[in-house]
């Protein structure tokens, strides 16, 4: 029988289909059995989380579903060359023009933006009270507040075109007109000065020590500090990758971590955290720059307080409300004050009344980014807190006399 065309055509068409089915099976294969010998790992270093672990089998998870589930997401954390995969979609991304990936910009020079957080009104209004109330019942501390705008409002040129951005700078600039008593230090036209320079990390969510410097120096003259004219900068890090890398999946961008000392300073100072026992002779804790997260260097993370001692002899003892944006601003602030104590209402739950009695606070400082600021309650629980308490202290009576023990006693 005589074959045509056609008919080689068709046996060539469906062996390359068999051939490419074959290889697909071939490769999953593969991957299967190399996932089943493949060590799991416990944390991703690149996404800054902890993975999902293969679970253990049982009839009751089996029944109602709950192993399966299991399954898939330790199968895709699991997945081997997982960070590979995720770069090179990424990539793809890229190549067919998207610019964005969850809640990170794909910025231009290399920026991976966090998108800024829209103001919660009630939330804002809620906190504009406690703090309006707090600044009238301790009457004599002297309050200020800076609300430090996110990388993008401030880096317009690097956020990708016609990017939707809510206008922070508007939001903040009302929070600051409805704060009563609380002083407002400005630093959104500081840092727009500036921004063309290095004052935004490019893969995380966090100024830098420059920028923390030049804010610090436009707070400076309105909180009655001399700031000292120049600083020693040491690099202890050029190969951080922050949130918005662990986020993306963008690893080609690498941030340098600085940290700043002020020449001429003869201050000393020793830090202790409460929670933890701990006393140390330093703000920095190097072992954290062998983390995936070396903006901890400043601290090591957050903490419901620390206690700074310093020998400033300044008469002069602040109580900061902050947010981690707090963390590499300190630095700055170490000379001018005996003690510095630092608050995160995040993670707080004691009693501030004796905070405040008990250190001798003479000035009070909320340092936040907007994102916190604009949708964060903590603050406001902790001042709701202490007001009430102070509400609850009982008031002082001068003694009752009795009239006519008063008469026979004259």
């Amino acid at each position: 029988m005589k074959r045509d065309a056609a008919y080689y055509r068709k046996r060539a068409s469906q062996f390359h289909n068999a051939l490419l089915m074959f290889a697909l099976v071939l490769i999953v294969l593969i991957f299967a059995v190399a996932n089943l010998i493949h060590r799991d790992r416990d944390v991703s270093e690149s996404e800054n989380r902890k993975l999902a672990q293969r679970p253990k089998f049982s009839v009751g998870a089996l029944f109602d579903g709950s192993y399966f589930s299991g399954v898939t997401a330790w199968y895709n954390d699991q997945f081997v060359g997982r960070d590979g995969w995720i770069t090179w979609n990424l990539d793809g991304q890229k190549l067919v023009g998207r610019r964005e990936i969850g809640d990170v910009y794909l910025g231009r020079k290399g920026y991976l933006l966090k998108k800024p957080v829209a103001a919660v009104p009630e939330v804002v209004d809620a906190k504009m009270e406690a703090m309006r109330t707090f600044a009238e019942a301790y009457p004599d501390i002297p309050m200020y507040l800076t609300i430090v705008p996110s990388a993008a409002t401030i880096l317009t040129d690097k956020t990708p075109r016609n990017a939707p951005l809510p206008d922070q700078l508007g939001e903040i600039q009302n929070i600051y007109t409805h704060v009563g008593t609380v002083i407002p230090l400005d630093v959104s036209s500081t840092l727009q000065r500036h921004k063309d320079e290095y004052i935004y990390y490019k893969t995380d969510h966090h100024w830098t020590s420059l920028g923390a410097r030049y804010a610090f120096e436009a707070m400076a003259l309105n909180m009655d500090i001399t700031a000292v004219a120049d600083y020693d900068v040491h690099t202890v890090s050029n190969t951080f990758q922050g949130t918005q890398s662990s986020e993306s999946g963008d690893r080609r961008s690498k941030d340098t971590v600085d940290v700043y000392t002020p020449k001429g300073s003869e201050v000393s100072y020793y830090v202790n955290y409460p929670s933890t026992q701990e006393k140390s002779s330093s703000m920095y804790k190097s072992e954290c720059l062998k983390t995936k997260d070396q903006y901890t260097v400043f601290f090591g993370g957050n903490y419901p307080m620390v206690e700074i001692f310093t020998t400033s002899d300044s008469g002069r003892s602040l109580l900061i409300f902050k947010d981690s944006y707090a963390n590499c601003f300190i630095q700055f602030l170490v000379p001018y004050f005996d003690r510095i104590i630092m608050i995160d209402p995040r993670y707080y739950y004691d009693d501030l009344t004796s905070v405040i009695k008990g250190n001798g606070i003479t000035d009070i400082l909320y340092l936040y980014s907007s994102d916190t600021f604009m949708s964060d309650t903590s603050l406001n629980d902790v001042l709701n807190s202490a007001i009430t308490t102070l509400n609850a202290e009982p008031t002082s009576l001068p003694a009752v006399t009795d009239d006519a023990d008063a008469e026979g006693n004259e």
